[in-house]
């Protein structure tokens, strides 16, 4: 199907996705999608020919019911009303008309389409690579949708590089560090990670801080070992979808890589996380 494109009120073309699109970038199935909106979970709008259209905020909706569905295991009247507690963006499905875009992603999307180009991969066989949909690598790219840290890793890992280098952050050698640390330029909402010794050959020490109801958005492995010592708030973590461990302030946690691991901030403030990985892999 040939995308569809929205223009914006500043002008600028933001896509718009199908039902079947969306299903596949957040890892459920049509008819799911569509009882979240009869629930008034989210919304839609509808082209010419009376099709359901979504957009990039419709996307991270989505994603955001997902997780507290197979993360939180709320049910939909739970969701409905932590929905209602936040600046609702469920708009009515026959109303509402093209909302203009946020702010741009960053560089990401070039960074990784320069990336893929070099690899002389197509946008599917970096998709099937990775395990995630070629909508989701598209919309990256475009800058357009904001990929979770979860797929981001798989992305990076696919390509054959760490998720620092894909955003091409410049890292300090290992060296004592002070004040402000500068960020990866990650365009991930609720998540910030700090880089604190860039040059560091088998280890990789970041700081993460990680907003009230975000986390990775969804479970990803790799090679190597880490532990992570939470300086404030609760982190909650399950591994290989069967264990969960709720990380407070003071305590830490240490575990094989290679396992399938999600996380996120079950908490009400923000919690900030020292996390070493090696060998380097994020």
């Amino acid at each position: 199907m040939e995308r569809e494109w929205a223009v914006s009120t500043s002008g600028a073309a933001a896509a718009r996705y199908s039902v079947s699109e969306v299903a596949r970038m957040v890892g459920i199935s049509p008819s799911t999608l569509r009882a979240w909106e009869q629930n008034d979970l989210l919304g839609s709008s509808r082209d010419a020919a009376g099709w359901r259209r979504y957009d990039a905020r419709d996307v991270s909706r989505a994603r955001e019911v997902h997780r507290m569905r197979e993360v939180e295991g709320l049910a939909l009247h739970a969701i409905r009303r932590r929905l209602r507690g936040s600046p609702s963006r469920a708009r009515a499905r026959t109303q509402r008309q093209p909302a203009a875009m946020g702010p741009p992603l960053s560089q990401l999307g070039a960074r990784l389409l320069e990336r893929r180009t070099e690899r002389e991969m197509s946008l599917r066989t970096l998709a099937a690579a990775a395990g995630v949909s070629a909508s989701l690598v598209s919309g990256v790219e475009r800058g357009v949708v904001h990929p979770s840290i979860a797929s981001l890793q798989k992305l990076s890992a696919a390509l054959g590089t760490t998720v620092a280098e894909l955003v091409a952050v410049s890292a300090p050698a290992c060296q004592l560090v002070g004040g402000e640390v500068v960020p990866l330029d990650i365009p991930i909402p609720g998540v910030r990670i700090e880089d604190l010794s860039g040059t560091a050959q088998l280890l990789e020490p970041q700081r993460f801080s990680v907003e009230p109801g975000h986390g990775s958005g969804g479970e990803y492995a790799h090679a190597g070992e880490e532990f992570l010592y939470v300086i404030n708030g609760t982190l909650s973590i399950t591994l290989d979808g069967r264990e969960q461990f709720d990380v407070e302030a003071g305590t830490s946690l240490c575990f094989e890589s290679t396992r399938r691991h999600r996380w996120w901030n079950p908490g009400s403030v923000v919690t900030r996380v020292l996390w070493i990985n090696t060998p380097r892999s994020f």
